[in-house]
């Protein structure tokens, strides 16, 4: 009855059964370190075929991310994100004595940006998670360390709010000229994910980020970057491969569990995403050579590139369909179900992908704007319909996850999904999965 409820007011939201996507994931199958060389990472490829009768059926081969080049036609253009995880979680002590973890997740002042705030000085505000008993709102955490290099350092946190395990939380620090990010590094842990089960260690600063890691903000990894190396870099550039880089500050939300029975009772997490102009220019050059019938494929490098990506087309549409005030903001707002909605809306007369990439960049040229930065919400499920990328890299996902569904919709053909023969291949050849896990590449 809820959902034949929630499907009238909302005919757009797809009623999805989470326990369909589900899978038995042995404990000893969850990569708890990354292997000695990143690049030695088994390499499921997968590709939708089409038969004879028009249906599509992955073709799975086996190999090794260090051949990653030979899989990757020389006329791709291979995006990937480019943000670099922060010490974001601190332990610190009540006024009582005991010890309280805390995982900064959003900053809020004195920007959303978090490359803002963390080169702010004095003071700043976090949403948070806190981790210990009896915390409310008033209490103060401090911190203090003394390094060898730089004297030392003390750290107060003041809980604003708190709501459950979240907390607004305020830090202030001495010495006041320091930069939070310094701060973080002083006094932050690398924050590997909940079903890593060990604390973090020295090696995880270098290994739980990409090499190609620019922008401070994640507090997770883009973890389908893990895998690169120098040398296969090296490799995709003396092919001839295009690459480009976007950032999406990857929030603790991306490990959320799913709430509820059905993907539509989820309320799916916010992450702020940023695209250089110069980039725009390049998904709109490939995508024109894609709609001219060449072999243009525009691969994702992670989940979190791909929403990113196909996020860009949904804004696209709405500037194009003057939706909501799409023209009167100056950053760009995907919600949740913004896709299923304005396909809802506008039926068969959803605009090319190359469309609405140029509605973007005369959007951007009428707001003096250098790149596109802004919010979005995107859940992506079966029955989206991709606009953008044509190629996913991407690791094992735990069931029942968002990042689960992601792929499931990547893998669909025909309302049928094929990311049970992708999955039970992995686990059949002795895959290691999630973060720290191998990796894969699926072509639609």
């Amino acid at each position: 009855m809820q959902d034949q409820q929630h499907t009238e007011k909302f005919p757009f939201i797809p009623i999805i059964p989470i326990a369909d996507y589900s899978y038995t994931l042995p404990a000893d199958r969850i990569a708890a370190y990354p292997l000695a060389e990143r690049d030695n990472s088994k390499l499921l490829v997968a590709r939708m075929n089409k038969g004879d009768n028009g249906d599509a059926t992955p073709h799975i081969r086996h190999t090794t991310f260090r051949h990653l080049a030979e899989e990757i036609p020389a006329t791709a253009l291979l995006i990937a994100n480019d943000s670099r995880v922060i010490a974001a979680r601190i332990y610190m002590q009540k006024s009582t004595g005991g010890t309280v973890e805390v995982l900064c997740l959003q900053p809020i002042a004195p920007s959303p940006d978090p490359a803002l705030t963390l080169q702010t000085t004095k003071s700043c505000r976090w949403q948070c998670m806190v981790g210990g008993r009896n915390i409310k709102a008033g209490d103060v955490l401090i911190g203090s360390l003394e390094t060898p290099s730089s004297g030392a350092f003390t750290l107060k946190a003041t809980i604003l709010t708190k709501d459950s395990a979240e907390a607004l939380i305020e830090f202030a620090w001495q010495p006041e000229n320091v930069i939070f990010a310094d701060i973080l590094e002083v006094f932050g842990h690398i924050p590997l994910p909940p079903y890593i089960k060990r604390e973090d260690e020295a090696a995880d600063k270098e290994r739980y980020q990409t090499v190609y890691a620019a922008h401070n903000g994640s507090v997770a990894a883009p973890t389908a970057g893990l895998h690169f190396t120098e040398r296969v870099l090296e490799d995709l550039r003396a092919k001839g491969v295009s690459r480009a880089h976007l950032t999406l500050h990857v929030g603790a939300g991306t490990f959320r569990q799913m709430s509820g029975d059905g993907a539509h009772e989820h309320v799916m997490h916010e992450e702020r995403t940023y695209v250089p102009q110069e980039v725009l220019a390049e998904i709109a050059a490939q995508l024109l050579r894609h709609e001219r019938g060449e072999a243009a494929p525009i691969v994702a490098v992670g989940t979190t590139s791909m929403r990113t990506l196909e996020s860009l087309y949904w804004w696209g549409v709405r500037l194009l369909a003057s939706d909501g005030d799409a023209h009167e903001r100056d950053t760009l707002a995907i919600h949740q179900w913004d896709a299923f909605r304005l396909r809802h809306l506008l039926g068969e007369n959803l605009p090319l992908a190359s469309a609405a990439m140029s509605a973007i960049q005369e959007w951007l040229r009428r707001k003096h704007l250098g790149a596109l930065a802004g919010e979005t919400q995107m859940m992506i499920v079966p029955g989206y319909p991709f606009q953008i990328c044509h190629g996913l890299i991407t690791n094992f996902h735990q069931p029942q996850s968002t990042l689960m569904l992601l792929v499931a919709a990547f893998l669909s053909a025909k309302g049928t999904s094929h990311w049970r023969s992708v999955y039970d291949a992995a686990l059949s050849e002795n895959y290691r999965f999630l973060s720290y896990g191998d990796s894969s590449l699926l072509w639609r």
